[in-house]
């Protein structure tokens, strides 16, 4: 029997269902499909003859070839997998319980093999979703132009008169459907991070940090060094880096100045102080030190310590090549390469020895053990540079000290068990551990890189915690648990958690929990299938077999905030959601069994949130301010410091702001004192007067000793006038102290000058104190006072950095 006859037996025996009736076929197409009308003819009117001729043929074959299934996608119904479930109403929800856990970075690669499967499928996932948005683009514009061509013919129709033609008109009753800007997934990630976040971390320890600096040698300190300030560090004994370190002896402070040609230095400084005065200084320009054959702009440094007699600079170097020479033998193009510059402490600083590791910086800790955690998310070229397999310098991170420097084998690349979703760029999160336990001799003692991963890292003294949002509209956050104890990276659990995490402060372990803040956005999601001239029959196969020949629009319909209790195996064990309706989070801060949490809109809710039983998280109270704190920390006992951005009763940026929380009753919170710099307008647009400052988004920019009673506070003003060009500008470092329930002001460290004037000239972002005195910072001036009268005893000035000249 061939086909033919087949299909004849086919249509005696099987019954004809009833949603493909040729009587039912157009209601179907018009209430499924987009209209796209040409000429006035609606496509469903035009294949209704069509569509009762053969209906029953090709329904039934369809019909038949799925058993009796018609496996049939629609908009009212679809659930994407691993997605937000779509209910009838649009609205999509993803509730906590369902979400399935991610299996992820659990094991290494067999080969490298696998892992240029792994990114070959998804960029090839990519390219069919790229496909399909250009489709949608070129249908967009069908819709949008066919749909004003049919209005000026329909309404030439109407005004003359027009005798019908016997053709179907246009269905009045069928539904339109707005199309939704378009929705890029699969793009390249943003791994560099950005110069200004929006906002800066919020930092509160568990327990009060150490008073002593952490950032001593690990030999017994002399007699005569003088207490001194120290980077204030999220959790005890795990040291941040900062762009000032001090011992009490020196001050180092790394800064890029300009030279006479505005190309950037990035210099170390190092002023030598005593009582007040700066006793002599030495410049170490790092550029000349680690790459001197580099194009002048190709290195940046970003941050240091100071730790076991070594300073370590950290930076960026664009141009990697001239690092080391493996890196230089790469014939794709790539992100750079993140360093750590090794130098010995004292007078004059000398260059130890450098590691580099592929990526750009991320963060960085020291464990309590003596290992530095760096981490950097790390991107290369697009997949289609990669030529082929058997060329892994071109897929895989490099890392290492000095001339030691090659890809990481393939058992310290941890992959995830469910592929790298839809990408076409190769990206991944290395994380080096480095032992700074010998002084002078710092060693690579372990490394591994997360593949197809970026995102926001927490460190407690044992673990290393990465949040990473899915590059999808889920808004989902995958959680990796990895443990770091004696400087060993060994991954041990996953979980997932709805929402996105902020930063590394909305993240917090704590007696045997980890506890997490997170911003939670609902959609709506919409399915539009494509409605294109390709025949009755394309159309036909194309509505029945479920090809994806569509594309979906977004709609928010809800957004909170919530805090989740998670075990150490990552499973939620508690969760408290409803904070902050339509806002997301600004800063939240963990103290103990409490949590912390700034949501903003238009005011500035401070939430209290009781974490101590883990499985029945509950907000005991909510307080409103205008305005929002993008830092908090501890004062004290029953009192939260917060800094950030001044507003008024529509939501308004209005200036800078400080405030002084009472959290004795977390069921009652209050501000104790409020300090403010107010914008001064000319009028309801024009700023006369603007106040800002890099504390804002950078809290180590603060100086907030509670031990000593000061507050400090970077400000820039900038007075506007008729002339652009003949603006002032005012740099600022303010003191304050707390006193009797409100902010005391103290003194300043001021600079004024012109807009011509600023050449050389660099903002005050820093501020530290060592014994009796005050040191305010920038990159071209050290000035010093007395931490009491605030009246000046010294100043350093900086010369301009002399040209690299040709290149």
């Amino acid at each position: 029997m061939n086909n033919d006859d087949k299909l004849r037996e086919q249509l005696k025996s099987e019954p004809v269902p009833d949603r493909l009736r040729p009587e039912n076929i157009k209601k179907m197409l018009d209430e499924q499909a987009p209209k796209k009308k040409r000429s006035g003819i609606s496509v469903a009117g035009r294949i209704t003859a069509a569509a009762a001729a053969c209906a029953v043929i090709g329904g039934t074959a369809a019909y038949t070839m799925n058993n009796g299934k018609i496996n049939r996608k629609s908009a009212d119904s679809l659930i994407k997998e691993g997605s937000a479930v779509t209910a009838p109403d649009g609205t999509t929800t993803a509730p906590d319980q369902e979400l399935k856990k991610l299996e992820s970075y659990m094991s290494g690669a067999k080969d490298y093999e696998q892992v240029y499967t792994m990114f070959k499928d998804a960029a090839d996932r990519a390219e069919k979703e790229r496909k399909l948005q250009e489709k949608r683009n070129r249908y967009k514009n069908d819709v949008v132009y066919g749909a004003e061509a049919d209005e000026a013919i329909e309404f030439a129709d109407t005004g003359s008169g027009a005798i019908e033609s016997g053709l179907d008109s246009p269905d009045a009753s069928a539904p339109d459907f707005e199309i939704a800007p378009d929705v890029e997934l699969g793009t390249e990630p943003a791994t560099e991070p950005n110069a200004e976040p929006d906002t800066e971390p919020v930092t509160e320890p568990d327990t009060e940090p150490a008073t002593e600096p952490d950032t001593e040698p690990a030999t017994e300190p002399d007699e005569e060094t003088p207490e001194h300030s120290d980077t204030y560090h999220q959790e005890q004994n795990v040291l941040e880096a900062d762009i000032v370190k001090t011992d009490g002896r020196h001050i180092y402070y790394i800064c890029s100045p300009n030279d006479e040609e505005y190309i950037n230095h990035p210099t170390l400084r190092v002023a030598d102080v005593k009582d007040g005065e700066f006793t002599g200084n030495y410049s170490v320009d790092i550029k000349n030190d680690i790459a001197p054959d580099a194009q002048p702009y190709t290195i940046s440094i970003t941050d240091m310590y100071v730790y076991n007699d070594m300073i370590v600079v950290i930076g960026t170097n664009n141009d990697s090549a001239y690092l080391n020479s493996n890196f230089a033998t790469r014939t794709a193009q790539r992100c750079g390469t993140t360093f750590a510059a090794f130098y010995t402490t004292g007078d004059e600083p000398q260059l130890i020895d450098v590691y580099s590791q592929d990526g750009y910086y991320n963060d960085v800790r020291i464990s309590p053990d003596g290992y530095m955690l760096l981490i950097t998310n790390y991107s290369t070229c697009s997949f289609k540079e990669v030529e082929e397999s058997n060329e892994p310098v071109n897929y895989i991170p490099c890392c290492g000290m000095g001339d030691d420097c090659d890809i990481l084998p393939p058992e310290d690349i941890l992959l995830p068990e469910g592929g790298f979703g839809t990408s076409d760029w190769l990206s991944y999160s290395v994380v080096g551990s480095i032992d700074l336990t010998e002084s002078g001799a710092p060693s690579v003692h372990d490394t591994k890189t997360l593949a197809g991963y970026s995102g926001s890292i927490y460190c407690s003294a044992d673990n290393l915690y990465t949040a990473s949002d899915r590059w999808d509209t889920s808004n989902v956050t995958d959680i990796t648990r990895i443990s770091v104890s004696g400087g060993d990276i060994v991954p041990m659990a996953s979980g997932v958690i709805n929402g996105t995490v902020k930063d590394q402060f909305s993240m917090s372990e704590y007696d045997g929990y980890f506890r997490v803040a997170a911003t939670y956005t609902e959609f709506k999601e919409t399915f539009h299938r494509f409605d294109t001239d390709d025949g009755f029959f394309e159309g036909i196969i194309d509505y029945f077999t479920s090809s994806d020949e569509g594309y979906y629009s977004y709609e928010r319909v809800n957004q909170d905030s919530r805090v989740y209790v998670m075990d150490m195996d990552l499973n939620i064990v508690g969760s408290v959601d409803g904070l902050g309706k339509d806002e997301e989070i600004k800063s939240a801060s963990f103290s103990g069994n409490m949590a912390y949490v700034v949501t903003f809109r238009q005011t500035d809710p401070l939430y209290a949130v009781d974490l101590s039983d883990p499985t029945a998280p509950v907000v005991l109270d909510e307080f409103k301010i205008n305005g929002f704190s993008t830092y908090m920390q501890s004062w004290g006992e029953g009192l939260l410091f917060g800094f950030g951005q001044d507003a008024n009763d529509a939501g308004r940026i209005t200036g800078v702001r400080m405030t002084m929380f009472d959290n004795s009753d977390p069921n009652d919170l209050k501000a104790a004192d409020v300090y403010t710099w107010d914008n001064i307008y000319y009028d309801e647009y024009y700023t006369g007067t603007e106040f800002s400052s890099t504390a804002v988004w950078d809290r180590k920019a603060l100086l907030i000793a509670p031990e000593k009673n000061l507050i400090g506070v970077p400000i820039n003003i900038l007075n506007y006038s008729d002339d652009w060009y003949d603006r002032e500008n005012t740099t600022k470092y303010e003191f304050f102290s707390f006193e009797d329930g409100s902010f005391v002001h103290k003194g300043e460290i001021s600079e004024t000058f012109s807009d011509v004037d600023t050449k050389g000239f660099s903002d005050y972002n820093r501020a530290l104190y060592i014994g009796d005195y005050v040191y305010v910072l920038s990159g071209s001036k050290f000035v010093s006072a007395d931490i009491e009268t605030l009246e000046i005893t010294d100043e350093l000035t900086f010369d301009t950095p002399q040209s690299y000249g040709a290149y």
